[in-house]
Parts: structure tokens; sequence; C-alpha cells
């Protein structure tokens, strides 16, 4: 018989390949689409997320998945009939393979991750998982054999659609900025390699840390929550169970919310008197931490660095000891760190160690500001508004009532830059709720001191303009001539000459 695959089936296989393991979330996806779907491909918009698509299945979507199915189905009907194969054709054609069985168990997954619908049980799931799998990939007679066992393979399945579900309905956006979130955040979690992720690097993720930057109120926690509830979970096809539960799979502990001697025993655990209080022992978030799992430590620029030091210790070692005693203890999970603080100016000031800096930089994600999003995409304001909205209202015409009412507070306040980004949006739409009005802590609208920092990032001030400004800068914070003049090294007639009064009235 004929090989597996005539030229044609070839291009197809090879498209359905690099199909199967790309970032959903870059904008070559829609090309990969494309390359497999041909003329039945329908053009689509590439920022692919909840607002995007009201959370509806794509219709490309749709086409890729019977149009792969149908496929893989004819090439096993050709090899079970005893067709032949080279390695490379059996490789491609696994990678469909693996396409079909992802989809296979899509569904199932959705309903058991989103409780929509009859929810079946994870053993039903696999179950018919194990039974597509032993018919597309454990043939008679064949040399050949799947690179993949069907519980990893299964547990994959499971993580892709946990990771995808994190991303496409937490991170809101059309704006590009979001959309090398989205792709950031899929990145962090398998890496741009994701067959290599599969196929090794799975076990090895847990020991590499995660930074997220961003001004307050960005959305860093939804960040750190979709890459943690997005690891890798063994399954064990004995028990037909996972090895974890996906709540169990984020903790968080804010730095800045406690001093450092408890911030120690919050995070290590103390054993009985190591302590005045210490009535008996305690276990820490890292013991606490499932192995599977990510602690998040939030503010982790406003850490003492002494608690630095012992964090540093984790993440080279892996180990820690409870306050109080001796005995080493192993931490097998992922540290996820978030900060709005400037970490260079911190290390250059010696209050954020250099060091630690580097054990945490491995993986960084930069959560954009609300203005920069709207700034590059203004309609993804709506887009935001219904976020929210559907998750504040469930009957559509109330929903559409506090919209229209958001809406309006937000086109007679057309210059507000939002200081406190989605977080701020979100209160903004629940005061309006409320009581039909938002009351912004600051004056609405770009006063003067806003509008002198835009035009220095637009660099349209002269070395003059610019002198002044910071000068006057400098008095305002000071609150003396004396003050600002010991501040930037100079006379303090020299600051009364520069100060611009226009500046101060804003």
């Amino acid at each position: 018989m004929p090989n597996l695959f005539t030229s044609a089936d070839r291009r197809l296989a090879e498209a359905i390949s690099h199909l199967t393991f790309i970032n959903p979330f870059v904008p070559g996806r829609a090309a990969a689409e494309r390359a497999v779907l041909g003329s039945d491909y329908a053009p689509m918009d590439a920022a692919w997320n909840f607002a995007a698509t009201n959370g509806r299945e794509r219709p490309n979507e749709v086409r890729l998945r019977h149009k792969i199915a149908a496929q893989v189905e004819q090439w096993n009907r050709h090899l079970r009939g005893g067709g032949e194969m080279t390695s490379d054709e059996w490789h491609l054609y696994q990678d469909a393979a693996v396409f079909d069985l992802y989809y296979s168990a899509e569904d199932d997954f959705f309903r058991l991750l989103t409780s929509a619908g009859p929810i079946p049980s994870v053993g039903e799931i696999y179950t018919r998982f194990l039974t597509r799998f032993q018919h597309l990939l454990m043939l008679p007679d064949r040399a050949w054999r799947c690179q993949y066992t069907p519980e990893h393979l299964f547990a994959c399945c499971y993580q892709v659609s946990r990771a995808f579900q994190g991303i496409y309905r937490s991170i809101i956006g059309l704006s590009p900025c979001m959309m090398r979130l989205r792709a950031a955040v899929w990145e962090s979690i398998f890496t741009h390699d994701m067959r290599c992720y599969h196929q090794q690097l799975y076990r090895k993720m847990g020991d590499i840390a995660t930074l997220i930057l961003g001004p307050s109120g960005a959305g860093k926690e939804r960040v750190a929550q979709a890459v943690a509830r997005a690891q890798y979970i063994p399954f064990d096809a004995k028990t037909r169970c996972f090895r974890e539960s996906v709540d169990k799979l984020f903790s968080t502990t804010v730095l800045s919310a406690l001093s450092p001697s408890l911030i120690e025993a919050e995070l290590f655990g103390h054993a009985q008197g190591a302590f005045t209080g210490a009535v008996k022992d305690r276990i820490g978030r890292l013991e606490s931490c499932s192995p599977y799992g990510a602690l998040f430590l939030d503010e982790i620029g406003d850490a003492d660095p002494q608690i630095q030091v012992k964090l540093l210790r984790v993440l080279q070692y892996r180990t820690f000891e409870r306050v109080g005693e001796a005995t080493p203890r192993r931490f097998e999970g992922k540290i996820i760190a978030a900060t709005n603080r400037d970490l260079a100016a911190l290390m250059r000031e010696c209050k954020f160690r250099a060091d630690f800096y580097f054990r945490i930089c491995s993986d960084v994600i930069t959560t954009p500001s609300l203005q920069q999003q709207l700034s590059e995409a203004p309609d993804d304001l709506d887009n935001l508004i219904n976020f929210i909205t559907t998750g504040l209202i469930d009957d559509e015409r109330m929903r559409r009532r506090l919209n229209d009412d958001a809406r309006s507070w937000i086109v007679q306040h057309p210059d507000y830059t939002w200081p406190g980004n989605f977080r701020e949006l979100e209160q903004c739409i629940r005061n309006i709720l409320l009581r039909r009005r938002y009351d912004p802590p600051v004056s609405v609208g770009a006063g003067p001191m806003e509008g002198w920092l835009r035009r220095i990032a637009a660099v349209e001030l002269s070395e003059h303009q610019l002198l002044s400004f910071y000068t006057t800068l400098a008095y305002d914070r000071t609150g003396s001539y004396q003050a600002a003049a010991e501040r930037l090294g100079v006379n303090w007639r020299t600051i009364k000459a520069r100060v611009d009064p226009a500046v101060l009235k804003g």
C-alpha cells in the first residue's frame, strides 16, 4: 500500500502540527488556522478573548474541529488497513491526533471548570478520552509508539483547557498591549515551545519564579491566578483522579500587610515556643502550598531585606525552616511575585537586594495601565464595562441600564486618566450602580501638573521649561526654598528664581 500522506496530505499535516502547538493568543494563530482551513477560513479579530467573542465559540474553531477530526479518522483507517508510513509521517499524524484528542475532551473540561450544564466526573471524561486515545494512537502490529502515555496527555489537555479559559476569561481587551499580555501569560505557563514543555519541561516549571510588574489596580493578581491555576497536575489512572484540586493551586500573601516578624511566621511557619504567643506549631504558607500550585507574594517591592534573604534561600535551594527550629523542609511549589514599585530604583537605593531580584526575574510579565489600554483601543472601554457588569447583574435589561449609566458618566468626563486602573473602573461602576454617580478621589480632568508630565513624556519642553518644572516640583514636595535647594544642590535664591507659580496652582 502507498505511504500515509500524499503531497497535499503532508502540507495539511504540517499545518495541523504547527497549529496544535502554537500559542493561541499570538497574531500568528490566525495564519495557522488559515493554513489548515484554506478557503473555509473566516476572517476574525486577532484578539481572542471573552470580550471579542462574547463567550461564543468562534466559527473557525468549529470548522477546525470537524475538518481535523475527519482527516485524522481517514489517516487512521489507512494505518489500520496496513498502510505504510515513515517515522516523520508518524510524528505528524500523532500531532494531528493530539489536536483531535484535546477537542474531544474540551467540552467536558469546560463544564468541569465552569459548572456549565451537566458536570461529568473526571473518571467519565477520562474513560471517553482513553477510548479515543487507544483508537487513534495504539495501533496493532506497529513498531511506532506514542510519545505520550494516555494519563500524561490527558493531564496536558486538562492543563491547556485551564490555561486557555483562565486567560481568555480574565484578561480582557482588544488593544495590542492586552494581546501581548495574554500571549505573555501563555508563555509563562508553557514557554514559547509548547511541544518541548509537554515532553520535558512540565516537570521543571515550578523552579522558575514569575515576577509581575505594573501599576496598582492593573490586574496583577488576575494574571497571577491565571498562571497559578494552570499549573500541570498529574493524573492517576488507577484512581481516575487528578492529584490536586484546582482550588488548591493558588494562595496569596501580601508582604506589606504585616510586620517583618509576622510575615516571617506567616510564610515559614513557627515552632511552639519560638516567640511569645507561639503556643503551638504552625504551618506556614510555603509548607501548605501545593507542590503543583503557586504561592503569590504580592507587593514584593515592600518586603523587608531580611525576608528577601530568606526567600532568596528558598528560591536557590528550595528549602526553608520554620521560625524557632532547625529542621529543613522542602518547598515544591512555584513562586509568583508582584509589585507596582520601581525595583531598579529600589536596588539603586539599596532597598531591594540585587541578588534577590536576579532570582525572580527569569520570567517577567508587565501589566499595562488602563490609560495605555484605552489609548490603543478606545472601544475597549465598552468591552470592560460589559465584562464588569456581567459579573454584577444577571438580568440583561438591568445590565444594559447600568452600562448606559456608566457610559454616560464617562462621556461627561472624557479627560479622566483612571489612576486606579481597572480596579478603579470596577469601583466606579459599583458607585454608579448604587448612587448613579462616581466621585473620584482627585479632580476629574487633566490638571496643570498632569499636563506638564504628559508634555515631558512627549518631549515637548525646552531645557529651560524642564528645569523650571523640576525645580517647582522639588519646592512643592519639600515645602521650602531651603529644603528644595538642599535636595537639588543649589542656592535657595536659584530655587526661588526658577519656581513657576503656574505649576503650583495645579
